[in-house]
């Protein structure tokens, strides 16, 4: 099983990012579970997920890299034994640190993880401001993705995607940093960094 961390903050186009990615991995054949954590009792963008007929995994009341880092561990575990995924897509909470995740990861006792892959959803219309407030977390969640994705680029200026762009490259030199149109599917090149065993 592969495992796919998708981070960002409440509104950067997480959640439609892991649509379009279980979709076209699902399209591909590939066996696709998508585990979200939201901090409140009510999931709302598994219920969006579940419509589209996905197969979703909820871990609610809290944070996964924190209060329910055990939890994540039980559930791959389980997602593991009863549905054997090609691909596990783990979506936490806009706040969620991922080397706290990262941590839990030695205590899964399932099949080993073929990989681990991270990508950090980058929205330019409010990244440099939530970059002057959040500077720590962002940082955290940059320097750990193999791929810094600039979603909404069709919604934002050229000036805020350039800035969103300077601040990506500031925070995680040499990292790839490709850019979304909040309507188009994935590109090739975005599905091989996202799913470079699938090529």
């Amino acid at each position: 099983m592969h495992l796919l961390l998708v981070t960002g903050f409440l509104g950067s186009g997480k959640t439609t990012l892991v649509v379009k990615l279980a979709q076209t991995a699902v399209e591909q054949g590939q066996r696709v579970a998508i585990l979200v954590n939201e901090i409140g009792e009510i999931g709302i963008d598994d219920q969006l997920m579940r419509q589209l007929d996905l197969n979703v995994w909820e871990m609610l009341n809290g944070c996964i890299c924190c209060t329910l880092s055990a939890d994540l561990v039980t559930t791959l575990q389980k997602l593991d034994q009863e549905y054997d995924a090609d691909l596990a897509i783990l979506e936490p909470s806009g706040a969620a640190e991922p080397d706290n995740i990262l941590r839990a990861l030695p205590y899964y006792r399932g099949r080993p993880l073929e990989s681990i892959r991270s990508v950090s959803v980058l929205d330019p219309l409010r990244l440099p401001e939530l970059f002057q407030v959040l500077t720590p977390l962002i940082t955290k969640q940059l320097v750990h993705a193999e791929l810094l994705l600039i979603t909404k680029a069709d919604l934002a200026t050229a000036e805020q995607v350039e800035e969103t762009r300077r601040l990506a490259a500031q925070v995680h030199p040499g990292a790839p940093v490709v850019t979304l149109l909040a309507g188009e599917p994935l590109s090739v090149q975005i599905l091989a960094e996202l799913m470079p065993w699938a090529r």
